[in-house]
């Protein structure tokens, strides 16, 4: 057991550095603090620049994790934990505060495709975009989807199966689709 665990960081430790070759200067990531599974993706594309910090803490990309950086700047923090199957897709600006903890099937998005021109196709139209910032702290519930222009602030929890969008105060917990304000972190309404 000792060994297979052992085994699974040095293949990480290996990734990571393959990474950073690959990427160069687009990639900021601390190959001994990081840990990617094996099944995770990272993409980077069109200039997009990625850093995962790690450096206090440990970072995990648990199993089938997808992150993609299409032109736009992605940073993680320290001792955050991404559980199997989150999804991140940033087209302009994702920022994850320490941490961090996120259930089962996560996704982030800070685009959405634009739609109105019935001339073109959708997938030809573009995209419509705003930052996406998660502060310290923060726990994702499963099936949680956090949408463009979200800021969720310190030592928040949003509920499994959330549709989260809009600026979201800290110590607080939010649930629903579309999420709305449960109580503060110590109990009141």
């Amino acid at each position: 057991m000792f060994r297979k665990i052992r085994l699974r960081f040095l293949i990480s430790f290996v990734r990571c550095l393959f990474l950073m070759i690959k990427y160069g200067k687009d990639i900021k990531i601390n190959p001994l603090r990081v840990y990617i599974s094996f099944s995770a993706k990272i993409k980077i594309t069109d200039g997009g620049t990625i850093e995962i910090r790690g450096g206090r803490d440990r970072v995990f990309l648990s199993k089938n994790t997808s992150i993609h950086c299409s032109g736009g700047t992605l940073t993680i923090g320290n001792g955050v934990f991404f559980n199997e199957n989150n999804h991140l897709v940033c087209h302009s600006s994702m920022s994850i505060g320490d941490d961090c903890l996120f259930g089962q099937n996560v996704c982030f998005f800070d685009s959405d495709h634009q739609f109105g021109n019935l001339e073109k196709k959708i997938r030809d139209q573009g995209y419509s975009i705003k930052p996406v910032s998660v502060a310290d702290n923060v726990w994702i519930g499963a099936g949680s989807i956090v949408t463009k222009g979200t800021s969720i602030g310190a030592h928040s929890v949003i509920g499994a199966n959330s549709v989260v969008r809009g600026l979201l105060d800290g110590q607080s917990v939010y649930a629903g689709n579309p999420v709305k304000f449960v109580r503060n972190i110590h109990g009141n309404r």
